[in-house]
């Protein structure tokens, strides 16, 4: 069993000692990825097996290369076979949810511009009373959204946080790149704090309104 040193020496060596450590963490990083598979029930049903052993050769391969480009950020706070499949479970979940959102049946015409009317089953409250405080807020919360952002915020945080539409296909239809999206998100989260604070809301107020929701 290699240590967290002998790991990175020997990736970043050259020759036959850096192509039998990709190897044997390519192998890894596979067997943890069709277990992961293999565990949810939900992606067994989405996914036949010669995809799903698709999905796991090419999360795989984009694990190994994302280790490799990022394997001086490893801060050895655990086995580094354990921060690679992290690495590898990550790209995993990104591209399962990726699949699922263009095989669902959202229609793409109307992504990024609508923000779901209250109540939301998900997250409504069954006390009456918070319940009515929750429609209130999310009336300020709804014309904020509408009416304080710039289109381009608007469409990133409603694709994003209400349509559960991966950040890359947010960048795709915008014709951007994956960081710029993060750019425009934070710029509106920050908007929205501001808008909500000049309306006397403070955070932990909001969160307490929510809180029933749990």
């Amino acid at each position: 069993m290699k240590t967290n040193e002998e790991w990175l020496r020997a990736l970043r060596s050259d020759g036959i000692e850096r192509e039998d450590a990709l190897k044997d963490l390519r192998e890894r990083i596979l067997r943890g990825i069709r277990a992961y598979l293999a565990e949810e029930s939900g992606y067994r049903a989405s996914f036949g097996s010669e995809e799903a052993r698709q999905i796991a050769e090419d999360c795989a391969q984009e694990a190994l290369l994302t280790i490799q480009n990022k394997k001086e950020t490893f801060r050895g706070e655990s086995q580094f076979t354990t921060w690679a499949m992290m690495v590898a479970i990550r790209i995993l979940l990104g591209e399962l949810r990726r699949r699922r959102w263009q095989q669902s049946s959202r229609q793409y015409s109307r992504v990024g511009s609508d923000v779901p009317n209250w109540p939301i089953e998900a997250v409504q409250s069954r006390d009456p009373e918070m319940a009515i405080q929750q429609d209130e807020f999310w009336k300020i919360l709804k014309k904020i959204i509408e009416t304080e952002l710039t289109s381009k915020q608007r469409f990133v945080l409603v694709a994003s946080a209400f349509q559960d539409m991966p950040l890359d296909l947010i960048a795709e239809s915008l014709k951007t790149n994956r960081d710029n999206v993060y750019k425009i998100l934070h710029d509106a989260r920050k908007k929205l704090k501001r808008c909500l604070t000049k309306r006397g809301l403070r955070q932990d107020e909001i969160l307490r309104i929510f809180e029933f929701t749990r």
